[in-house]
């Protein structure tokens, strides 16, 4: 997603330069196996400090472009989407096979987090809870605002299922749902 948001900066002009910034403030996400990658003395170690990476990288990336020009916002929330369309979920995708697809796409902090709890699984809707806000503190080291990042993630979600028999519901405070259109 920030790959996304950082390529509709250099289009539109908003900031050639964010790119570079950014990889030299928080360093790059290595690409390629993750079985060659990850340090195996140290896999929680490894892990948290990719987590880090990723998290650091769209607070700062979505914090800087709105920093001058909060409108912004709206146009990056269109990207996201875009990007969300491009790595869309299968149109026939069961309920639950969606809401796999979202956990295996979305970085919810690291396994032991425990971040979503399961609410509700039906055929046609499945309902769970955010049990807590792992990405408020990294848009709070860098004084963003973390309610961009849930703008961002609904864009998101909501591009992967648009052609797709599912649609995603924020329910309640923390608490959405992916149910059959």
């Amino acid at each position: 997603m920030t790959d996304a948001i950082l390529d509709f900066a250099e289009e539109t002009g908003c900031s050639k330069d964010l790119r570079a910034r950014t990889d030299g403030r928080y360093g790059v996400l290595e690409k390629g196996n993750l079985e060659d990658m990850i340090d195996t003395g140290n896999i929680h170690g490894w892990l948290q400090e990719k987590v880090s990476l990723v998290e650091n990288r769209l607070a700062y990336v979505v914090t800087e472009l709105i920093e001058t020009d909060q409108e912004r916002l709206s146009h990056i929330s269109d990207a996201v989407r875009n990007f969300g369309k491009r790595n869309s979920a299968d149109k026939n995708i069961t309920v639950r096979k969606g809401y796999d697809y979202l956990e295996s796409t979305l970085l919810n902090g690291m396994p032991c987090d425990r971040v979503n709890e399961l609410v509700q699984e039906t055929e046609d809707k499945l309902v769970w809870r955010q049990t807590q806000d792992i990405h408020g503190a990294y848009w709070n080291m860098i004084h963003g605002d973390v309610t961009h990042y849930y703008t961002l993630r609904e864009s998101l979600i909501k591009g992967m299922f648009e052609d797709s028999e599912l649609e995603f519901h924020q329910i309640e405070d923390q608490v959405y749902e992916l149910r059959r259109r």
